[in-house]
């Protein structure tokens, strides 16, 4: 491919720049094999330093860079453009400084310690939005949100010192890490009375699971008990939990098992969510039965077994409807046990369904003993894997006599009932239904 023109390489270019980072790494993984010649390798070394230019921006900016993002009701978050306008503005004000960070964002210096130089810049871009004159920081303050992002880079520097023991303080908690979460909420207090929520906000932004924050807030406050947290100026964090709570027992009470397999795993997945949360409250939070917040999680546990229960009692229904059956008579009598109804090909709308729900079963294992609803779910399997055993035993003799129905048919069943049981028993179980299936037709 022939070398790319001067402006048209300027546009290339541009297009790199304002890429979200998941393009980014795309577009270096498919030009990585790209030769050292041509139009594509130009690509290719826009696509490597504008990699790199990210890489030093983001441990400069590391404090704020998860907040620059869509994030949850009531939690502080900036425009993802935040980032990329404080870059061209500490560029633009300090390019030395720049370059100076640059050269000690390798891995093995980052390990010694943050150079103080990534504090020096935070607090360059929070004096540069404060102060109008400063004209490199128009399109950041365009934005909105200025005043929450300055405050945010004045405590950069406490955040970033939390960071490397942010995953210690969350994972076990112990007297002398409480004791530095402590002593972080007061230096974050110091800068601005208000500050200490905000510290929260910023550290909960760098966890997979932000409620987890509630183990830190309680650290640092000594197990509250729920009435003073619930008035408390933290109190927002807990409001938020047990709204994510709400929510999810509101997912699964509604989700659609004509969406299938999907909405099943999302909404075994809030199950989990629910009992990890539920946890993380209690053990985070001194509560009370008829406290503010105790009140409220007393119903919600209530609620996430009746309505996973509720969900769980139409497993059987979804089944019969997806792998259906025709009753036979006994001595000229009716009501005898139904038996395959080989006569038409598989429902997909009807399998969809029972596949929804026999995932969402499947993945309620971690969570359903400790959220009260174990023993329904293990009463539940156990009638839809005698109904599934009976099943493929009298498909499978469909399969090898030909006798009750269509051979050809008789397949498609038994390899949407062995895709059943791997979700109510395991997947050698499956695997075991498709050998006998093939050797029955090979029969």
């Amino acid at each position: 491919m022939a070398a790319i023109a001067a402006h048209k390489l300027q546009i290339v270019r541009m297009l790199v720049e304002t890429a979200p980072d998941s393009a980014l790494r795309s577009l270096e993984l498919a030009l990585a094999s790209v030769g050292s010649v041509g139009g594509l390798a130009q690509v290719r070394g826009l696509v490597e330093d504008e990699t790199s230019d990210r890489f030093v921006r983001n441990n400069i900016l590391a404090p704020i860079v998860p907040m620059c993002a869509v994030r949850g009701p009531g939690q502080i978050s900036f425009s993802p453009r935040v980032l990329p306008f404080l870059w061209k503005a500490l560029k633009t004000i300090a390019p030395q400084r720049i370059e100076e960070a640059g050269a000690k964002c390798n891995p093995w210096d980052l390990e010694q310690g943050t150079p103080d130089v990534f504090g020096d810049l935070c607090g360059m871009a929070a004096r540069g939005l404060r102060d109008a004159e400063q004209e490199a920081f128009d399109a950041a303050r365009g934005l909105g949100g200025t005043e929450e992002l300055i405050h945010c880079l004045e405590i950069s520097h406490i955040v970033r010192a939390a960071l490397p023991k942010l995953s210690e303080w969350v994972s076990r908690m112990s007297g002398e890490r409480a004791a530095a979460a402590r002593l972080a909420y007061r230096d974050a207090c110091a800068i601005r009375e208000d500050s200490g929520a905000r510290l929260f906000d910023m550290l909960a932004a760098h966890l997979p699971d932000d409620w987890r924050i509630l183990r830190v807030i309680s650290a640092v406050m000594d197990r509250p008990n729920d009435r003073y947290l619930a008035s408390s100026e933290v109190s927002s964090f807990g409001e938020r939990v047990l709204a994510e709570i709400d929510a999810s027992i509101n997912l699964i009470r509604d989700f659609d098992l004509d969406k299938g397999e999907k909405l099943g795993r999302e909404a075994a997945m809030a199950a989990q969510r629910v009992s990890l949360q539920i946890t993380e409250f209690e053990q985070s939070v001194n509560i009370a039965k008829d406290g503010p917040w105790g009140r409220r999680l007393g119903k919600y546990k209530q609620q996430i077994a009746q309505v996973v229960e509720l969900r769980m009692s139409t497993a059987d229904k979804e089944l019969g409807d997806a792998l259906p059956t025709k009753p036979i008579s006994i001595l000229g009598k009716k009501g005898g046990k139904g038996v395959p109804k080989l006569t038409s090909p598989p429902d997909e709308a009807l399998v969809r369904r029972a596949t929804a729900i026999l995932i969402f079963i499947e993945h309620l294992r971690p969570c359903a003993a400790q959220s009260g609803y174990g023993s329904t779910r293990g009463k539940a399997l156990e009638k839809l894997n005698s109904r599934l055993d009976q099943y493929i035993e009298d498909v499978l003799y469909a399969a090898r006599t030909g006798e009750g129905g269509d051979p050809a048919l008789a397949q498609q069943y038994l390899d949407i009932a062995a895709g059943f049981i791997a979700h109510t028993r395991d997947d050698k179980t499956a695997e075991i239904v498709r050998r006998r299936a093939a050797a029955a037709i090979a029969a």
